[in-house]
């Protein structure tokens, strides 16, 4: 390997060599043998490609994983191609060819895993689904959540975990999920110039209109009243902040709307409730911030099967509509009232 020595000492050296001169150099060296593995491997390692990892780190963790026989095998192959490195978790073959290397480093993307929080879900609902999708103790995700509400406006962190559909490294902490999840909240509400620190009232209201509505242009309409409710000083009377205080559990719903002791049933207490009851997505925040005109002070559904939904303006209206949702429920019955 004398004539590779002098190439490099002439490299490093900045010694000028004629391209004669190299390509018969190169010449040589082509003609020493390279250690490789031929067929087509047996067993998985995941290799981790750290940001501003060079070839020749990647050529020395593949060697040290025992996924190619030796450094040339693949770093040769590398300074050959248009190869660009991207940080991440990369899953090898054991024992392969550095050219079968180097297919995985310029084909395959990283290891990812994908978890969906669904708009409207609260903490109670999320911290199961990060359990069953990233691997994640309970106890470090509610420890990542006592932490980290130390940050926002709410009493707890409910609310601010922004649903939506996030990639994660295999080895992602819990508190770098829940960093994640709170940053992409508030992007979100900067979206909107809405700063942190003034949040807590838009998000809660954007949450009960995000429990509430199901057709998009109904958000809007939603919006309104409880806008108009609050202006005139009225209870909001919405169902889903009672429930949220039992956390979706109560034997007897009727003796929950009286239940004083509850801090957010809208029932008994004017105004917002203290927090936010789940995670809204933008469409709920966006209509919070610009509820539809009108004078609506009620709404009723009254079909549960596709969300239509009655709005009106005095309880004598609001009445008849309740008269039609409790005609479709006598008509479809097995429905949950």
């Amino acid at each position: 390997m004398k004539v590779a020595l002098v190439l490099a000492l002439a490299i490093l050296g900045g010694i000028a060599l004629s391209q004669p001169v190299i390509t018969a150099v190169q010449s040589l060296i082509s003609r020493f043998s390279i250690e490789d593995y031929s067929g087509q491997g047996q067993g998985t390692v995941i290799i981790v490609i750290e940001e501003g990892d060079l070839g020749e780190d990647v050529a020395r963790k593949l060697v040290a994983a025992d996924v190619v026989k030796s450094f040339d095998a693949i770093y040769r192959p590398m300074l050959q191609s248009d190869l660009v490195i991207f940080p991440g978790h990369y899953e090898f073959p054991l024992q392969i060819p550095g050219a079968e290397a180097l297919k995985i480093l310029m084909n395959a993307d990283p290891i990812t895993s994908s978890v969906t929080i669904p708009e409207g879900f609260q903490i109670a609902q999320i911290i199961p689904l990060l359990i069953s999708e990233l691997n994640l103790s309970r106890q470090d995700l509610e420890e990542a959540i006592e932490r980290a509400n130390k940050d926002f406006p709410g009493p707890t962190l409910e609310g601010y975990l922004f649903p939506a559909t996030y990639q994660f490294e295999p080895d992602v902490t819990a508190a770098e999920v829940i960093e994640q999840m709170t940053q992409r909240m508030i992007r979100e509400l900067a979206r909107f110039e809405v700063n942190l620190e003034d949040s807590l009232d838009l998000v809660t209201l954007a949450s009960i209109i995000q429990e509430e509505a199901r057709l998009k242009e109904d958000f809007f309409k939603v919006s309104t009243v409880f806008n108009n409710r609050l202006k005139q000083g009225m209870l909001l009377q919405t169902d889903p902040t009672v429930k949220y205080y039992y956390e979706g559990s109560i034997k007897s719903f009727q003796q929950g709307l009286a239940d004083e002791e509850n801090p957010y049933n809208t029932y008994v207490y004017a105004g917002l409730p203290p927090g936010p009851i789940s995670s809204p997505g933008s469409l709920a925040i966006e209509a919070a911030l610009n509820p539809a005109p009108g004078n609506y002070l009620f709404f009723v559904s009254i079909n549960l099967n596709t969300g239509e939904t009655i709005f009106s303006e005095t309880l004598r209206e609001h009445e008849k509509a309740v008269e039609l949702y409790r005609k479709w429920l006598r008509e479809n019955p097995g429905w949950d009232d």
